[in-house]
């Protein structure tokens, strides 16, 4: 529960708040003077503090700048006898988050100390979770689509709700259901994680429910599944979208009773799990197109998190960059080869970013990172859409233009791309040249003349 000082010199409000603040739970504080304000919020650090304006001595608005200054963490809200516009102007500058005017609307009050309250308490865990790894869960991010997923976190971390995380591949998903466990009240209890699209159908139950000894071929023993050994903790189930419909049964009833038979046997397993499940696909589309089932999804999208994509939040790349300098230990990196990072699109997300950090301190040999130790599909990044035959063509009339012959550009790259052609097909065909013209369509004289032309 929060912390809530009143500073104000009429005893008759002070008590009224007593009565609201002390009545919802929260610990109770109370100054007649602004001196004695600062002292208190010095020392206790409340999470709210109500400000008359009017006091003996310093006034309310002057001591909220400097109760601010020692207790940072705390929301304030004005209380004036003549409401103006001046004064909640000024309030609000100061940093106040609302303004009451006396006599005071109890209700308005209950419902700012409700919703000032749990926010704080919100935030206070955001910063938590944030600070045990420098970001949440090992996520870094300033952006404010960012602070929306971090805040989502940890307001869903400490219940049992199931959560559906959405979002492209490398966006850091496992990363975010692993902070939801370990910031929740399961975080004792095990973590089991599980790729719903890296196994077969036909051993996907068996991984879930467990099997019996001698259940099928190879089953020598009996064997406990994820939901199994996950009792008392969380199952992450990465790319739930891709499981087959008769998985889908099997899951939706799991998820209704939490209990199930392992594979072969009759036993009924009770567990008691917490279900944190992951796509990269459109749910809702599959659903449309019959091939996830709608009960299934609204019993795994309790609470949905959208997970952005690294091009969508660009100004977290330089906060990314140098968080994974610090992991591989790199010395830094030069603005030009950073620029280059900001423009990227990364389609591989923060997983690529990864990656392209780790290849840049190794071939620096111990200096910053420049635009020469990036990937090539950094430095010279394609257009959207493009194909692997564009590139190329791209890269190749880019080479030939400033050194060509006028006019000749065509025929270069037709020559080019025809000589390449013909000896694959001849490699391919062994060097006969009756197949070969048969697989390019074309006369085989005219074949001829083309091998004795491109000198193959």
């Amino acid at each position: 529960m929060g912390k809530v000082l009143v500073v104000d010199d009429e005893e008759s409000i002070v008590w009224v708040f007593r009565q609201l603040i002390e009545g919802m739970g929260h610990g109770f504080l109370c100054s007649a003077t602004a001196e004695r304000a600062i002292e208190i919020a010095r020392s206790e650090q409340p999470d709210l503090v109500f400000m008359d304006v009017k006091l003996p001595g310093m006034d309310g608005l002057t001591a909220l700048e400097d109760v601010r200054r020692v207790c940072a963490r705390a929301k304030f809200v004005v209380i004036t006898a003549h409401g103006s516009l001046d004064t909640a102007v000024r309030a609000v500058r100061l940093g106040a988050v609302e303004y009451l005017a006396k006599p005071i609307d109890l209700e308005r009050a209950r419902t700012l100390v409700e919703v000032t309250l749990k926010g704080v308490a919100v935030n206070r865990e955001v910063e938590k979770l944030r600070g045990a790894s420098g970001g949440l869960g090992g996520i870094i991010g300033k952006s404010p689509v960012m602070q929306d997923v971090f805040q989502k976190v940890a307001a869903v971390a400490g219940s049992d709700a199931s959560v559906l995380l959405m979002g492209e591949s490398g966006t850091g998903k496992e990363l975010l259901a692993r902070a939801i466990h370990y910031n929740g009240t399961r975080a004792s209890g095990p973590f089991e994680a599980i790729n719903c699209a890296s196994i077969p159908e036909t051993l996907l139950e068996s991984e879930l429910y467990g099997h019996e000894r001698g259940a099928f071929t190879g089953a020598v023993r009996q064997k406990p599944g994820k939901f199994e050994v996950a009792d008392g903790g969380t199952v992450f189930l990465d790319e739930i979208g891709e499981i087959a419909l008769s998985a889908q049964v099997k899951l939706l009833r799991f998820l209704e009773v939490r209990q199930f038979e392992r594979v072969g046997g009759t036993e009924v397993v009770a567990v008691d799990v917490r279900i944190v499940a992951a796509t990269n696909q459109h749910l809702e589309e599959r659903v449309r197109e019959g091939r996830f089932r709608e009960d299934l999804y609204f019993r795994l999208n309790v609470v949905k998190i959208e997970v952005p994509p690294l091009r969508e939040r660009r100004e977290d790349i330089p906060v990314l960059v140098a968080y994974l300098l610090d992991l591989a230990r790199g010395p830094g990196i030069t603005s030009e080869a950073l620029d280059l990072l900001k423009n990227y699109a990364w389609p591989g997300n923060v997983r690529e970013l990864k990656n392209a950090i780790e290849r840049g301190v190794v071939l620096a040999r111990g200096g910053p990172i420049r635009p020469e130790h990036l990937p090539e599909t950094v430095v010279s990044p394609r257009p959207p859409g493009e194909s692997d035959v564009e590139a190329r063509v791209r890269e190749l009339v880019e080479k030939l233009v400033g050194g060509g012959t006028p006019g000749q550009l065509f025929r270069q790259v037709e020559a080019r791309w025809e000589k390449a052609l013909l000896r694959r097909v001849l490699e391919t065909t062994g060097g006969n040249q009756v197949k070969a013209s048969e697989l390019l369509g074309i006369n085989r004289m005219t074949l001829r003349k083309k091998i004795e032309q491109y000198g193959l």
